[in-house]
């Protein structure tokens, strides 16, 4: 490499800097190309070298043909190289392109793919829900007609009740939906029940919720909420178990963690409020806007309305 950079300085023109054109010897043994060295000497007036400012013995000096030939062999080796080397870059370029191409038939090929299980796997899931559906719809048909056989018209009224308790889920704030719950009472009439426990069907997992329990005159009952996963033999009410409720025992009244509350009246309607994320259940008497009490607790699995009545007759 340092050998061919001084192999161009000995072939290039001290006026033009460039490689001889047609190149001419002094006296002084300094070259130039010939049209340089005559448009010099035309601009200075005076025939000097233009290296060593020598005067030239000569108006017109003969054309070196071993110099010329040598810059002319080493113009078309660079001008040779010169090509060479742009089609080398143009075979890389077409090289890095095709490989792009390549790669990118290769990413929309798994694209594709991945799109194609997405859709199957999303067809499976469709079915199966349609499934449950009919299966639900068929199960709800069967307790229909098996309530009206009794003359219960326990669920006349079950796709209103079921679009208002949705509508009641998905407030941000809570408040109250008016006729959100089945009033068990004025639907089952007079049935003797020894004891009866209620979960909601509908469960919560995020924001805020409230539901109003209309309790009356019943001596004893349970109200609140109980986790997805609670054990349902579990005789203990206490958030050891994941049950949070007010309870109400002939006149006496206890919190969450089973500690007496002192009321001013009997409670008739107990509404429930459940902020999810904070993690906190409170019981308010809706009559008076009175809060009873307030639990914090982590919730971390689904939560669902439970309601439990004692020994009585429901009229």
């Amino acid at each position: 490499m340092a050998e061919r950079a001084l192999f161009e300085r000995y072939l290039s023109c001290h006026v033009c800097s460039e490689t001889f054109r047609d190149p001419v010897s002094l006296s002084c043994k300094h070259s130039f190309c010939s049209s340089c060295l005559q448009q010099f000497w035309k601009d200075a007036k005076i025939k000097d070298c233009p290296v060593c400012k020598r005067k030239s013995s000569k108006d017109r000096p003969s054309i070196n043909l071993s110099l010329k030939e040598l810059a002319d062999s080493f113009t078309k080796r660079k001008n040779n190289s010169s090509c060479e080397t742009e089609i080398e870059k143009k075979k890389k370029k077409k090289e890095e392109v095709q490989f792009l191409k390549e790669e990118e038939e290769s990413r929309l090929a798994a694209l594709r793919e991945e799109e194609e299980q997405k859709g199957k796997t999303i067809s499976r899931e469709m079915k199966r829900i349609e499934e449950q559906i009919s299966s639900l719809s068929d199960s709800i048909c069967a307790v229909e007609e098996e309530l009206h056989k009794h003359n219960v018209s326990f669920l006349s009224s079950y796709k209103a009740t079921q679009t208002r308790a949705r509508a009641q889920s998905s407030l941000s704030d809570p408040q109250l939906l008016s006729g959100a719950l089945i009033d068990v009472a004025k639907h089952l009439g007079n049935l003797n029940m020894k004891y009866t426990t209620v979960f909601g069907s509908e469960s919560f997992s995020s924001g805020k919720h409230s539901w109003e329990v209309e309790v009356g005159d019943h001596p004893r009952w349970i109200v609140g909420l109980v986790k997805e996963s609670v054990d349902k033999k579990v005789e203990s009410i206490s958030p050891e178990y994941g049950i949070w409720c007010l309870s109400h025992d002939s006149g006496e009244y206890t919190d969450v963690v089973c500690e007496t509350v002192t009321v001013k009246k009997s409670l008739k309607r107990i509404r429930v409020q459940l902020d999810y994320d904070r993690g906190e259940v409170s019981f308010y008497d809706p009559e008076n806007k009175t809060q009873i009490c307030t639990h914090r607790e982590t919730f971390i699995e689904n939560i669902f309305p439970y309601f439990s009545l004692g020994e009585a007759e429901l009229n």
